[in-house]
């Protein structure tokens, strides 16, 4: 029997890729900027916002978890001039911990069990929690997701043989540009995405692409790379570009000469009527591998039965834990 107490006082508001198309999910992104680092103090509820290229997540605690969605509601409203609601979904209590979970296992993920969404779970909690007093509840839920999330990598063989991000990038590139080794390639933005992305490069023998970043400093990668912001100048020279980086306007727009373009950043780094150049964004690349996971015929049974039960194992002993802090009170 499924327990649906109060005890856990979490709820989360969300938008993804499954459920809006990527102008309204980059609006709502754009409005939980605000509840990020440092300005999330002047927010009057504790939340955790968890921002990557596929969705938008807001975690917050309050004593009436309605009234604290309806605030958070209220907030996102400032930022979009779209009716928006009907196209978030809400969790709370142990409803909203399974949804952390099944998103921090990769479950909830456009590529099944990616490993990178671990990591922007356990940064999105760690800048909160250097930002805010958090309360008990949202500290338990995020620690046990990352641990569960980890056990079930370890227990069930998820995602190892289904595609990857950018193996997808890889077998696109190859279909539309045919040998990749002797195109010229720029990343734009030295995220984590694309810190990746020039790993998998590098193992496919690619030593020598591009990189525009306005941090040179921060580079660790041991390939030859030239860098620099005006690489953005002569974005047409390059047969390949793979954006995925930060910015409140458009990077690169106008006329291309044939290049294939990957934006993988929400908001867009590139105006969607560039002419005279093949560009796929996050949402259209999510669908070519949906269609390809489909073919799989994934079963992920298993895992998700293993998921339910450690997340009502988890939320009886932290039932169990406040309830014993009640009893010594009184």
């Amino acid at each position: 029997m499924l327990w649906r107490g109060c005890v856990l006082r979490v709820g989360v508001i969300g938008m993804s890729f499954k459920t809006a198309q990527l102008n309204l999910l980059e609006e709502i992104a754009k409005g939980a900027q605000y509840l990020l680092g440092q300005k999330s103090i002047f927010f009057k509820h504790p939340t955790i916002v968890l921002s990557t290229c596929n969705r938008t997540e807001i975690y917050f605690s309050a004593i009436d978890l309605a009234e604290a969605q309806g605030d958070i509601l209220t907030f996102l409203r400032l930022y979009s001039d779209n009716v928006f609601e009907h196209k978030l979904y809400s969790y709370f209590g142990i409803d909203a911990f399974t949804h952390l979970c099944r998103v921090t296992c990769g479950l909830d993920s456009a590529i099944l069990a990616e490993t990178e969404i671990q990591r922007q779970v356990k940064i999105a909690y760690q800048k909160s929690a250097q930002n805010l007093i958090l309360p008990e509840c949202l500290h338990y839920v995020f620690q046990k997701s990352l641990k569960i999330a980890k056990d079930i990598r370890h227990q069930f063989v998820l995602g190892k043989k289904n595609m990857t991000l950018y193996g997808t990038l890889w077998k696109i590139a190859k279909d539309v540009l045919e040998d990749v080794r002797k195109k010229r390639i720029l990343l734009l933005g030295y995220s984590e995405i694309n810190r990746g992305f020039a790993s998998f490069l590098i193992h496919k023998g690619i030593r020598q692409f591009s990189l525009c970043t306005t941090n040179p400093d921060e580079i660790r990668l041991d390939c030859v790379l030239i860098f620099g912001r005006d690489l953005l100048e002569t974005w047409q020279d390059f047969d390949l570009i793979v954006c995925a980086t930060k910015s409140e306007k458009y990077l690169i727009e106008g006329k291309g000469r044939g290049n294939l373009i990957f934006d993988l950043s929400v908001p867009r780094n590139v105006n969607p009527v560039i002419e005279q150049a093949t560009l796929l964004n996050i949402e259209q690349i999510h669908q070519i591998i949906e269609m390809e996971q489909k073919k799989r015929g994934l079963c992920l049974s298993e895992s998700e039965a293993f998921l339910e039960k450690s997340v009502l194992h988890s939320a009886q002993i932290y039932r169990n834990k406040i309830e014993k802090k009640s009893s010594l009170v009184y």
